[in-house]
């Protein structure tokens, strides 16, 4: 059987899901991931980070602007984003946009740099998963999802829907037990992935990125 990761370089971009939030790189499923098939792995996750640019948290370069600080040759790229989109109230926006501060806009421009950038690598987008209800403006987790799936439909770039398909949720109370980080760390649930939740991701995102 052909070995597709092996020896491959991984390009990771993201909020604190992919980061690993307070456990850090090491616990990420894409950090273990590059262990277990000898992987070079590059991590760009960053906590709090949006898709677009936003003007109530401006300290750090947003996703559809950060990505050219990625390293050029990977074989494989992996974008998560729209948690903090979406606790910003970022503008959802339209399938044409072309601007950097709405949702759909900056996904339209990440993608574009990325295939500029990347153009042979298998790139994998990934939506955001079922984790909080509606913010304070109304907004909701699926509303990202959704979006972002109408948006790499557009580009013919797979994206893989967590909402739906992870088979884990942050809602649902017997899952929530074991994983949470902040629960595993002995703190108020945080709705962040503990490593025991990693461990569990792993094998199902280790056979998608073999099938791109």
């Amino acid at each position: 059987m052909i070995d597709h990761l092996s020896g491959k370089t991984l390009v990771a971009l993201g909020d604190s899901l992919i980061y690993g939030n307070k456990l850090g790189n090491e616990a990420t499923w894409v950090n273990k991931l590059g262990k277990k098939r000898g992987m070079t792995v590059y991590n760009f996750g960053q906590n709090g980070n949006t898709v677009a640019e936003q003007p109530r948290e401006t300290k750090h370069l947003p996703m559809c602007r950060r990505y050219a600080e990625m390293p050029d040759g990977a074989d494989y790229v992996v974008v998560l984003g729209g948690a903090n989109d979406k606790r910003l109230a970022v503008p959802v926006g339209e399938d044409t946009d072309d601007v950097p501060t709405t949702f759909k806009g900056a996904l339209n421009i990440l993608i574009r740099g990325l295939t500029q950038k990347y153009p042979r690598a298998k790139i994998l987008f990934m939506t955001n998963y079922n984790r909080w209800g509606a913010s304070t403006e109304g907004h909701t987790d699926l509303e990202y999802v959704l979006a972002m799936e109408e948006v790499c439909r557009n580009w013919a770039i797979p994206c893989f829907n967590n909402y739906y398909y992870s088979g884990i949720s942050f809602r649902n109370p017997a899952q929530l037990a074991w994983i949470d980080e902040g629960l595993s760390l002995g703190l108020p649930e945080n709705h962040h992935f503990s490593d025991a939740a990693y461990d569990w991701l792993l094998p199902k995102y280790e056979a998608l990125l073999e099938s791109l």
